[in-house]
């Protein structure tokens, strides 16, 4: 709707979606992430200790910086369960 020209600012863009601003924003930034990475959250492969909230907030703009901090995306991770004695 920006790039069309329907809505002429963020705020414009959240009030017809009916969502806050501040969020609109976040949703915003997911559309810049590296295809790896959008794949891995589709298919729920991304390391346990990332959250696509915590994607949202202020991703790097460089792709190899995204991956950087967020560890390997769609490696096999270990079962869920009880740390090892």
């Amino acid at each position: 709707m920006l790039e069309s020209g329907k809505a002429k600012s963020i705020t414009e863009l959240a009030a017809g979606e009916k969502v806050d601003s501040s969020h609109m924003c976040r949703m915003l930034n997911l559309t810049t992430l590296a295809p790896d990475i959008v794949a891995a959250i589709l298919d729920e492969t991304l390391p346990r200790h990332v959250t696509v909230r915590a994607l949202a907030i202020s991703p790097p703009v460089l792709w190899e910086e995204q991956r950087e901090r967020i560890g390997a995306v769609g490696e096999e991770l270990p079962p869920a369960g009880p740390a090892a004695s």
